[in-house]
């Protein structure tokens, strides 16, 4: 897969490389509202269309995004609120993103089997330390009980918003993104499969958004060595299959080999703005037809490919309805994301 640019050597971000950062928002969005309507179904046959139909079991309207994007909000709203060059290591960012999540998640529809869990559960401990809400402290602890309990459980639910965790540290130090990366994993899921999932996929998209270009691979030096072994053979299984193969995709592993099949299988990024939105769409398709936990998929494969291509390449009629927690439009996603990438753009000259 190709690069489209070559990563600046000037301080701060390019308009490139914004609108990218845009971009892997905005399609992490689309492809949870793509896939939402095909949540909890089989695989959909390639005879049948896939649509911004809304619908599906829990009954979403067009366009409206779920708990992937709104969990990934969160996030980007806390790094907007910390005072410390918007760093989600400080405790404080932290616990403004358990308290959000928290209080997000009393009227939602929709949240994973393992986080909510956690929540339910950081809820309780917090309760008992004398919290009004549950604080960073709190969801670490019940994350930690909850892979005692569960040692082999590792959902997708860290996985679906990695792409905002790493927004802050577009121009950082590796050390410093992969700390964030696995620091906001480590607020619900516990597990070295989600954390490593988490922190490949952030370095995916960072790569993205500088370069231009598709590379899981990326970020295999942040893994333990043994461990790159094993997770480059997943992503080999990955690009000699389909997602519909990977149908144990609400663990984070098969989610995260079913949204790389899906990129995989478009090819190499083709010239042209119509061509690339051709290859956004296929993608995003290929990953809602894959059934199961669909708008999941869909979500982070979006977040990658919209990384890579900006967000023009998300059709016009696609981002015209999308919506949804805590009554954002397109134009609010946009905005939050450029605040937050704000202190890494230099000042452009005067004309």
């Amino acid at each position: 897969m190709r690069t489209h640019e070559k990563l600046s050597q000037a301080p701060g971000l390019t308009a490139a490389q914004r609108q990218r950062a845009v971009g892997a928002v905005v399609a992490a969005a689309t492809g949870d509202a793509l896939g939402a309507p095909y949540e909890f179904q089989a695989p959909v046959v390639d005879s049948e269309e896939i649509a911004m139909i809304g619908g599906g079991v829990l009954g979403w309207q067009p366009g409206e995004w779920t708990d992937d994007t709104s969990m990934a909000i969160v996030v980007l709203e806390a790094a907007l609120a910390a005072s410390d060059h918007h760093d989600l290591r400080l405790e404080s960012a932290q616990d403004h993103i358990a308290r959000e999540w928290y209080s997000w998640s009393l009227g939602t529809p929709d949240i994973g089997n393992l986080t909510s869990h956690v929540l339910r559960s950081a809820a309780d401990i917090g309760r008992e330390a004398g919290h009004y809400a549950p604080r960073a402290v709190d969801f670490r602890a019940a994350a930690a009980k909850a892979h005692e309990d569960h040692p082999t459980s590792a959902g997708n639910g860290s996985l679906m918003r990695a792409h905002a965790s790493v927004l802050p540290y577009l121009l950082s130090p590796d050390a410093d993104a992969a700390e964030a990366i696995a620091s906001v994993c480590r607020l619900t899921h516990v597990h070295p499969d989600t954390i490593e999932a988490c922190i490949l996929w952030g370095f995916a998209v960072r790569h993205a958004i500088l370069t231009g270009e598709l590379d899981v691979r990326v970020g295999l030096d942040q893994l333990e060595p043994e461990r790159r072994t094993v997770w480059q053979d997943r992503i080999e299984e990955a690009e000699e299959s389909t997602p519909v193969m990977f149908r144990r995709n609400g663990w984070v592993v098969g989610a995260f080999q079913a949204a790389w099949a899906a990129i995989a299988g478009v090819g190499p990024i083709p010239e042209g703005k119509f061509a690339q939105r051709d290859a956004l769409v296929a993608a995003l398709e290929a990953a809602a037809r894959a059934g199961y936990d669909t708008d999941t998929v869909a979500c982070i494969t979006g977040s990658l490919m919209g990384a890579a291509l900006g967000h023009k390449a998300v059709p016009p009629e696609w981002r015209r309805v999308l919506f949804g927690w805590p009554g954002y439009e397109v134009e609010e996603l946009t905005n939050l994301v450029e605040r937050v990438i704000a202190p890494q753009v230099a000042e452009e000259p005067c004309p």
